[in-house]
């Protein structure tokens, strides 16, 4: 404590400098598949984490660069659940001017396909 009974100040700590921010998406579906668009402003390639479990694809993010005058690191974090028919083992990923596009292929077995009548 100091003269003012106020705590000394101290370091903040790695929590009280980050801030997670869930990003802004649009999604769009056709028989193909879906493609999911995500807004990562200032995110590089290296500084984003894709992780697929069973049904469930979860986008980490982290803003590098210059740490703003509020001296907080933005970071990003997104969940999205992916539906039976789509097959999340074939998804693909790219970004470009701060844009993650993210393709999820239908499964094979889920594409309509046509029925021979004898």
């Amino acid at each position: 404590m100091n003269a003012c009974n106020c705590p000394a100040e101290t370091a903040p700590s790695k929590e009280q400098l980050e801030t997670i921010h869930r990003p802004h998406y649009r999604i769009n579906e056709d028989v193909n598949g879906t493609s999911v668009h995500v807004a990562l402003p200032g995110v590089r390639k290296e500084d984003l984490k894709l992780t697929l479990l069973e049904s469930s694809l979860r986008i980490e993010a982290t803003r590098n660069g210059e740490v703003p005058q509020n001296g907080k690191t933005r970071r990003y974090a997104l969940q999205l659940r992916l539906s039976s028919r789509l097959d999340g083992t074939k998804t693909t990923a790219s970004l470009e001017s701060g844009v993650l596009t993210l393709k999820v292929p239908v499964r094979e077995e889920s594409k309509p396909r046509q029925i021979a009548v004898n």
